[in-house]
């Protein structure tokens, strides 16, 4: 008979949960913001409890039976031996609730200790004061697409509030706004401007908005190298395909920020998103490849040499958390090999957890680690015992490539429902049919960025099969993004994943799976239908619930309008099915960014649409490409509209205007924003549409901006907006076209000056419908 391989030794797990909830806890709690610190926590706190309650279970159960066996006479011990059986598992279960607690003590400990060395007293009291700072600094990471501009963390070695030097030492990190995006790792840093608090839990110890800033010094070598390497791999990407130019860096290097928006939020919602993290995937295909040439023999060999690869990934592409915990892991797993030992994932991951919390407790508590230790978990505790199972009536393969992104799915979503609103039944499908093709892609795009500095033939011959892949994910997203069962609830994709799992879990009973699946497919129908509103045929306004997003139509002088067309999926187009809608008149897309264009495939399938507006700026410049591409199939060219721009009703009165932008709009992705289009339409009292203008631009065209009874707020409720545009609107309704997200909208302070208005948000009340000066919702009362 076959040995089974041995469990995993869950011991150390409740005790590294207790250290990263103690460290959550510590880096969250400024004490004006407790339940902030509780929520930051709670992913992790649940399963502590459940695991100590788990314990305390099994010692009960031991102490029942125990009670219930007799030994036979003559055999095995005695009443004395059984009555102490008991004892011994509640004597376990106190000291592993002992362990928690010195476990959450010190995790609080610890990052509290990190905590006062990256915010001493004197830059706490300048933060919290919020003057002027001059600040000289190296820069400590390249900097990252922020609103407009770039922001990135520094180090700074001098500065000063006034005339009072303030005490940095190398803990101390600021986080630097208006930085130029060119900026690199190592470079030297003058800024002069306002210092603003962060918000807890994050590194920097505040941030400061700079008025004038400039950049000097070379950057370090290694910021060089990778450098040269992005430079040259972007140059041999330049006649590949869109979904080429974005995958191939995203997959093998983790530079999300070259993937074209549409082609990111279809793999969001499809959970696709982790291709484009450095995680544990590329560090064991590093291992493997290292461990076939070396082999295992040669134990400290192999370990130094795996090490020593590890840390030139690293390297190349960046200290992100997800990175770190693979890597955290992987140093266990090699210390084993060195040693001769052998090692358990649970144990390996539990270990990683607690030394990230002792070297770097701010990527251990942020949402990235979470995600990344939270699939990492679910893939072991539940993927690997699931495959087993499957294995037993398909090809091995197939029920990993099945169980695995199920498991991972089911332990993330927890964490996901904190900062996005919507997900799909198809994500294990889309992970499935992806998978042949990650682990090619990872090595044909590692070893093409490689090569693309050096041989750029090479490389270019490397990122033909590389393209092929990326077409393929690419092929998959798109197409599930728009399947029924896209853009779902949480509560209803968690609810799939469940039924996915009854079904595999009752794949030697044909019948009960069946009835598995079917429950899914209901599931699917359900919210197919429930995501089409109850909306009345005299409809005036229909802001459509998208998410976090945009969409609204209205009718004004026999026209039929829709501004915006939100994100990728199903939402927008259902909204227009659901108003009745068969005919789009007039299209305005605001601007390029996927959260107002992605639906557009959706709603040019549900209506038909006779002329489209967009801004002058269609940056990026792959979102315009891609949505020339969809237009044109359609045979329709958009039209560039600007300030002054009109279209007239059927009965010959203006139906529409454009507010903003001006004809000479700048180019560049840091101007999207700025110069997305705003429009009034004619309807009784007026309506004003804006897009995701900050305040600065919304004050430049507000003395244009006449009263309006009906206005839809700009930038899904943001903070930057301008109150002389709010008081010159002085609308009765304000409605805020908002999701589930981490940026804070909306924000407290546009529900304060929206104040005087019946303000509605499509979070709150989905989709809402306006009838002369009747509000329909799910909502009985505005929100504010």
């Amino acid at each position: 008979m076959p040995m089974r391989p041995p469990g995993q030794d869950y011991r150390l797990l409740p005790v590294a949960l207790s250290v990263l909830a103690g460290a959550a806890l510590s880096l969250h709690a400024d004490w004006t913001d407790r339940a902030g610190a509780l929520a930051a926590a709670s992913p992790l706190l649940i399963p502590l409890l459940a695991g100590m309650g788990f314990a305390r279970a099994r010692a009960r159960s031991a102490a029942v039976g125990s009670a219930r066996r007799e030994p036979e006479a003559g055999n095995g011990p005695g009443p004395d031996a059984a009555a102490g059986r008991p004892r011994r598992g509640a004597a376990h279960a106190r000291r592993m609730g002992l362990a928690c607690l010195a476990g959450l003590s010190v995790g609080w400990s610890v990052a509290w200790a990190h905590l006062q060395a990256a915010a001493p007293e004197g830059v706490r009291q300048a933060v919290a004061s919020g003057g002027d700072v001059r600040l000289t600094a190296v820069v400590d990471e390249d900097p990252a697409r922020a609103g407009t501009g770039c922001a990135g963390q520094v180090r700074p070695e001098r500065m000063a509030a006034g005339r009072r030097d303030l005490p940095v030492g190398g803990h101390v990190r600021m986080l630097v706004w208006n930085m130029p995006c060119d900026a690199r790792t190592g470079q030297r840093l003058e800024a002069s401007g306002r210092i603003k608090p962060v918000a807890s839990g994050r590194r920097a110890a505040g941030a400061v908005y700079a008025r004038t800033i400039r950049i000097d010094g070379e950057p370090t070598m290694r910021a060089r190298i990778v450098g040269r390497i992005d430079d040259a791999l972007s140059g041999r990407l330049d006649g590949f395909p869109a979904h080429a130019r974005g995958l191939v860096p995203g997959v093998a290097l983790g530079r999300s920020d070259r993937l074209a928006a549409p082609l990111e939020a279809a793999m969001r919602l499809v959970q696709l998103t982790h291709l484009i993290a450095v995680s544990g995937g590329h560090v064991s295909i590093l291992l493997a490849m290292v461990l076939g040439v070396v082999g295992r023999r040669a134990r400290r060999t192999a370990a130094a040499l795996s090490a020593a690869s590890v840390c030139c990934l690293v390297a190349l592409v960046g200290p992100e958390a997800s990175v770190m915990r693979a890597v955290a892991m992987s140093a266990v797993v090699l210390a084993a090999l060195a040693l001769g030992r052998s090692t358990q994932a649970v144990s390996a991951l539990s270990t990683a957890t607690i030394a990230i919390v002792a070297l770097d407790p701010w990527t251990a508590t942020g949402y990235g680690f979470y995600l990344s230790a939270g699939a990492t978990l679910g893939i072991i505790v539940v993927g690997g015992p699931l495959a087993d199972h499957l294995a037993t009536r398909m090809p091995p393969l197939l029920a990993e490539a099945l169980a695995i992104p199920l498991a991972a799915q089911i332990s993330c979503l927890p964490i996901l429902a904190l900062f996005t609103d919507n997900g799909s039944a198809w994500g294990v499908l889309a992970n499935a049919l992806v998978a042949p093709v990650v682990a090619p892609l990872t090595v044909a795009g590692l070893a093409a960025a490689l090569a693309a500095p050096w041989a750029g033939g090479v490389a270019s011959l490397l990122l033909v099969p590389a393209s092929m892949c990326t077409w393929w994910i690419d092929a998959v997203a798109t197409t599930l993004s728009r399947w029924p069962g896209s853009g779902i609830s949480n509560a209803a994709t968690f609810a799939a994943c469940l039924a996915i799992l009854a079904a595999m879990l009752a794949v030697k009973r044909p019948l009960a799976a069946l009835t598995a699946l079917a429950l899914l497919a209901a599931l699917i129908w359900r919210q197919a239908r429930s995501a089409g509103v109850d909306i009345p045929d005299d409809w005036q306004i229909v802001q459509c619930d998208v998410g976090q997003g945009a969409g609204v139509l209205v009718r004004a002088h026999g026209l039929t309008i829709m501004v915006d067309a939100g994100p990728p999926g199903e939402a927008a187009s259902q909204c227009v099915r659901a108003a009745g809608v068969g005919s789009i008149d007039l299209l305005v897309l605001t601007h390029a960014h996927s959260d107002h264009i992605g639906g557009v495939p959706g709603v040019l399938d549900a209506a038909d649409v006779g002329e489209v507006w967009v801004s002058p700026n269609m940056d990026p410049r792959v979102n315009g490409a891609w949505l020339d591409k969809h237009l044109t199939r359609r045979g329709i060219t958009a039209k560039t509209v600007a300030e002054g721009e009109e279209r007239r009703g059927r009965d010959g009165a203006t139906a529409v205007r454009v507010l903003w932008p001006r004809g000479d709009a700048p180019p560049g992705d840091a101007e999207a924003n700025a110069q997305s289009i705003a429009v009034r339409v004619e309807i009784p009292g007026g309506l004003l549409v804006m897009g995701d203008q900050p305040a600065s631009s919304q004050s430049r065209f507000a003395s244009a901006v006449e009263p309006a009874r009906v206005m839809v707020v700009a930038h899904h409720g943001s903070a930057d907006q301008s109150a002389r545009l709010a008081r010159n609107a002085r609308p009765s309704i304000a409605l805020v076209s908002v999701g589930e997200n981490s940026y804070g909208h909306p924000s407290a302070r546009m529900l304060q000056m929206y104040a005087p208005a019946d303000l509605y948000t499509t979070r709150a009340c989905g989709t809402i419908v306006v009838r002369g000066s009747e509000v329909t919702s799910r909502c009985e009362r505005p929100v504010g």
